[in-house]
């Protein structure tokens, strides 16, 4: 087989191939079996016309898109695996079919994204600024008050009522004068500020009290689900039957006991502690991963085709699919309520394509570079890991991942680059204050650098 990659441009290689004069004619005599089944000749039954006539009656022309659909695919495969490069995704085949001649090769032109030639930076010092996550009494006292906020109480208040109260009344809806369906209420519990109502009702609420009546007036919103009503003024006649408010839950210990399997309140702030502990370490491991990845990614030299990004934008867009699927929502649903469509969703998820297709480039270099591997001890802590989270057997989580063991090795080495980043980084844990500031200065340059371009 002739093949030669004319060049690689932005992680895109273009080739061009040679299709032998044999290869040709194979297609040719499978197009001639396909086109014969569906056309007809004066005097020949379907599929009796032989294939000198049906060309002499048709024209070659007439076989040769078949021909090429046919052999092209494999000729592309063999001339990739001649000429060993590692593509990444579907081709685009540029060919001429006026170009064909009898008995003479034809030369097919393919463009395909290619995996990257990745460069590594200085990877080993990387320096990573990650918030400081200490647990301290300020933050276990606010958890606490969280859980007495969670557990309030309502209780019955006398004074006028306030945004965040909780008002039952009975009430009617009226338009013209004329009461409507759907408007009418009794023993109605409704949380002022929670917004539920239509604008405008819940406001005119606050400061009444038990035994209180008002005319509340509202217009319904134009895009009201009800078009009867889209749009329309109306009148709620509304009496006020008890104004309750929400009591924090005191802090003892049979509140502890209550909502935990502690016994006191000592006992419930050290498992508030614990948790907080165990909860920012998570949150400190991410950060660290997280920033060491972007950082390597910052020093490392990755070319990839336009191509291989839409690519997996689309991959992406389909995982997203099924996520979707499973609360109940179509794809097309979605797009009809963002007002969206499928080209504009993969073109926004396109620059978070790209940065996974980076990230795993570079550290599939790094594996292939530092010799990172997993072992079958590794592996087994892993399983073991599983089968506790699970509460399974490990024998019994064995079964089930049999066909899956690549894939793990793989996913757990790619865990390991990261890891390698980490413990070879510079970190400096950043009070989140002083980040703040940081934050606001540069804030504060950046419009500072506007105002100068814009004099």
């Amino acid at each position: 087989m002739n093949a030669r990659v004319e060049k690689i441009d932005k992680g895109e290689a273009f080739l061009e191939i040679e299709v032998s004069a044999d290869k040709l004619e194979e297609g040719m005599e499978y197009a001639y079996r396909t086109v014969v089944k569906q056309v007809t000749v004066p005097g020949f039954r379907k599929g009796r016309v032989p294939r000198q006539l049906l060309e002499a009656y048709y024209g070659k022309e007439v076989l040769y898109q078949d021909a090429l659909e046919h052999v092209v695919p494999g000729v592309y495969d063999e001339a990739v695996n001649v000429l060993e490069i590692k593509v990444m995704g579907q081709p685009e085949f540029d060919f001429d079919i006026d170009t064909i001649e009898d008995g003479k090769p034809f030369i097919l032109k393919a463009s395909v994204a290619v995996e990257p030639e990745v460069v590594l930076g200085e990877i080993e010092g990387l320096e990573i600024n990650v918030p400081d996550f200490t647990v301290n009494d300020e933050m276990v006292e606010n958890k606490l008050n969280e859980m007495r906020s969670t557990y309030a109480q309502l209780v019955e208040k006398t004074e006028p009522s306030v945004v965040g109260d909780t008002v039952t009344m009975n009430f009617e809806g009226f338009i013209d004068g004329v009461p409507f369906e759907g408007g009418k209420g009794e023993d109605y519990q409704l949380a002022l500020g929670s917004n539920t109502f239509i604008p405008g009702f819940e406001e005119q609420l606050t400061g009444l009290k038990a035994g209180d009546t008002k005319d509340v007036n509202v217009s319904f919103p134009e895009d009201y689900q009800a078009d009867e009503l889209a749009g329309q003024p109306a009148v709620f006649k509304v009496e006020v039957k008890s104004v309750q408010t929400q009591q924090m839950r005191e802090l003892n210990d049979e509140f502890a006991q209550e909502v935990s399997e502690c016994e006191t309140v000592a006992e419930l702030r050290e498992d508030i502690r614990k948790n907080l502990i165990e909860m920012n370490e998570a949150s400190r491991r991410d950060a660290l991963r997280q920033g060491a990845l972007e950082k390597a990614m910052e020093k490392c030299q990755v070319v990839l085709a336009e191509s291989a990004i839409k690519s997996q934008a689309g991959v992406m867009a389909q995982q997203l699919e099924q996520r979707f699927a499973s609360q109940g929502v179509t794809l097309e649903q979605y797009l009809a309520i963002t007002n969206s469509s499928i080209e504009v969703l993969i073109n926004s998820l396109m620059p978070e394509a790209e940065k996974q297709l980076k990230s795993n480039f570079v550290l599939e270099k790094l594996i292939d570079e530092k010799g990172i591997e997993i072992n079958d001890e590794e592996l087994d802590i892993y399983i073991n890991d599983m089968a506790e989270k699970m509460s399974m057997e490990v024998e019994e989580v064995r079964k089930n991942i049999e066909g899956m063991i690549e894939n793990i090795r793989y996913n757990l080495k790619m865990d390991k680059a990261v890891d390698y980043l980490v413990d070879h980084a510079v970190v400096t844990i950043q009070d989140p204050a002083a980040a703040d500031l940081d934050d606001s200065n540069e804030n504060v340059e950046n419009e500072a650098d506007d105002t100068e371009a814009g004099e």
